[in-house]
């Protein structure tokens, strides 16, 4: 669930992850894996954002497990700063050790937004389902199968503030978040803080974590490597250490890992245009031929910078018309760019309305089509 992150539209983005290494299955046993996971997420409205999944994993021991999984992220503006968040997510897993695994949870929260910092508190409900399957052959007067189910309710809340931003999409971002519930009437805490740097080719994540439970009292933690080769391509590495799941009764185990992810999409549909259709500045005179026009609404802002791919990032300041909007009229050779909008030096922001892409690290910029000027007879 993203809870620091708002959703821009665009078109949907599918990936394909190729990997191998370690892991350890919800029985609790450590083999050699191989794994192959296609996903796409789409973006249905703005504030809105639905992420598809599958995974396959073969275990060097001939066991094998098929998952798929769902997840709805959805944010309602309530005032520039505070907003309504809800994240639900579902999945199922179906082993060769005849046992399938059933998982949802909700989350809904209030979210405040201050500058760099986001804080959100609200409430988790889960529940799970687990079915053991007896063999081939059910001894007689033995049930067919055996059905566990759990669920837990209790207080979710964290928070996330960016220290270094660098441009639209790159960045260093601390994290906190905790989760308290009571599986099976025990009281679990965990509590989790991340550190994620995106920079160029390169983003490196990292996590700590800390289970507090009756029978179990453990840190857990991991770090992550990947590496774009090219805007499609990528290359992934990471170790991690993971606590049980008291919804399942599984327990906890480590994974290494490390492969291949290929990625498609992100760009929104039908921009083939010369100029960005942003907010129209109120008393400016229509651009000249050949000029492109760059346009945000920030009628709270003192300065609005604007930086894209055709000046490597360069902020160029922009001026204020009468009704709030920011805007600049630039040369631009003819390309495709990303750009986007720096509010008072400090939070970049893309504006409404206008085409985004997905920079692949987590981040949106806006998207800019610039066409060579027709030619008049």
């Amino acid at each position: 669930m993203v809870m620091a992150a708002q959703v821009h539209a665009q078109s949907p983005v599918m990936r394909l992850t190729f990997g191998g290494g370690t892991a350890t299955d919800l029985r609790g046993v450590r083999a050699g894996a191989y794994v192959m996971a296609p996903s796409v997420t789409v973006f249905p409205h703005p504030h809105l954002r639905m992420a598809f999944s599958a995974r396959g994993t073969r275990f060097v021991s001939r066991e094998w497990s098929i998952a798929g999984a769902a997840a709805v992220d959805a944010r309602l503006p309530v005032s520039s700063a505070v907003a309504v968040v809800l994240g639900i997510t579902g999945d199922v897993t179906r082993a060769s050790y005849r046992a399938t695994y059933l998982q949802g949870e909700a989350i809904p929260a209030l979210e405040l937004r201050l500058g760099p910092v986001t804080a959100w508190a609200g409430a988790r409900g889960a529940g799970a389902r687990t079915t053991f399957q007896d063999g081939p052959v059910p001894l007689p007067g033995a049930p067919a199968e055996r059905v566990v189910e759990r669920t837990s309710v209790g207080p979710a809340f964290g928070a996330a503030i960016v220290l270094l931003r660098f441009e639209p999409g790159q960045e260093l971002r601390l994290t906190y978040r905790e989760e308290h519930g009571r599986p099976a009437g025990n009281d679990v805490v965990d509590r989790i803080a991340a550190a994620t740097l995106a920079r160029g080719r390169v983003a490196l994540s990292g996590t700590v974590g800390a289970r507090r439970a009756p029978a179990e009292d453990r840190v857990y933690g991991g770090a992550r490597i990947a590496i774009a080769l090219t805007p499609g391509i990528a290359v992934f590495g990471g170790v991690e250490s993971y606590p049980s799941n008291p919804l399942f009764n599984s327990a906890g185990g480590r994974s290494i890992s490390a492969g291949l992810s290929l990625s498609a999409g992100g760009v929104s549909s039908g921009f083939s245009r010369s100029r960005d259709e942003g907010p129209r500045p109120v008393g400016a005179p229509a651009p000249a031929p050949g000029v492109t026009r760059l346009s945000i609404r920030a009628a709270g802002a003192e300065r609005v910078e604007v930086a894209g791919d055709w000046n490597s990032w360069t902020p160029i300041s922009l001026r204020r018309a009468s009704n709030g909007v920011w805007y600049t009229d630039l040369v631009i050779p003819p390309g495709e760019y990303r750009y986007a909008f720096k509010i008072d030096g400090k939070a970049w922001e893309v504006p409404k309305g206008v085409a985004a892409v997905n920079d692949g690290f987590g981040g949106k910029s806006a998207w800019l089509s610039v066409r060579k000027p027709e030619r008049t007879s």
